[in-house]
């Protein structure tokens, strides 16, 4: 009698039996893996690159390079977290591209800026807010950035420059600044998978670069 009871004991944990339990202790992890809703995203952005020369007159008084503003194409990757339907946290990495202008500008009394570049990517933190909107998803995001701008020309001075040596200068700027950014954005949920549209503006230079991007965004499981 005991080894019948012990033979329906061993037939009542098959292997199947033992993987169903596994399973359906594995399934709370599961669920838990993403308890904040971590996200990633990529978007192609259409940007608006700006700086100003931060020395007034450099090169021995030979005119500021100022108020670069040039659109250009540009791309963005992010990576988030939602941990609460109203809150969340966001770290982009973007690049806005490059420009330049080929047509002279600057003061008449000193001289001319011809041919001037100027590039611009950087980082960004943000925390965001979602707005309690039904269907999609409307936000407000806010932070701090960190932009790399590289602002060159070519320095032509006026033919009634006098000093010696007075020829054309090469004017170049590396600078790396911080400062308040800030950005809005709807959002459309299918899945795991969203299709977002945002504005971000940012601080660089004296001057405000910006972007509107139209990306897509994955949830992880």
């Amino acid at each position: 009698m005991a080894g019948n009871v012990f033979s329906r004991c061993r037939i009542r944990l098959t292997p199947a039996a033992l993987a169903a339990a596994i399973a359906l202790t594995a399934i709370p992890q599961a669920r838990a893996t993403n308890l904040f809703n971590m996200y990633v995203g990529a978007a192609y952005a259409r940007s608006n690159l700006r700086a100003k020369d931060s020395i007034p007159f450099p090169f021995g008084g030979a005119g500021p390079l100022n108020s670069f503003n040039r659109s250009n194409s540009g791309y963005q990757f992010s990576l988030g977290v939602r941990g609460l339907d109203l809150l969340g946290a966001e770290v982009d990495y973007f690049d806005l591209g490059s420009g330049s202008v080929s047509y002279p500008y600057g003061f008449p009394a000193v001289g001319t800026v011809t041919g001037a570049t100027l590039s611009q990517k950087g980082e960004a933190a943000f925390a965001m807010l979602y707005l309690p909107v039904p269907v999609i998803d409307v936000y407000l995001k806010a932070g701090v950035d960190r932009i790399t701008s590289d602002l060159g020309g070519q320095f032509t001075p006026q033919p009634t420059c006098v000093v010696s040596g007075c020829q054309p200068q090469s004017l170049a700027l590396h600078a790396t600044t911080t400062g308040l950014a800030l950005g809005a954005g709807v959002q459309w949920k299918f899945g795991n998978w969203g299709l977002r549209a945002e504005y971000e503006r940012f601080t660089a230079l004296g001057e405000h670069p910006n972007l509107v991007s139209v990306g897509v965004v994955w949830t992880f499981l």
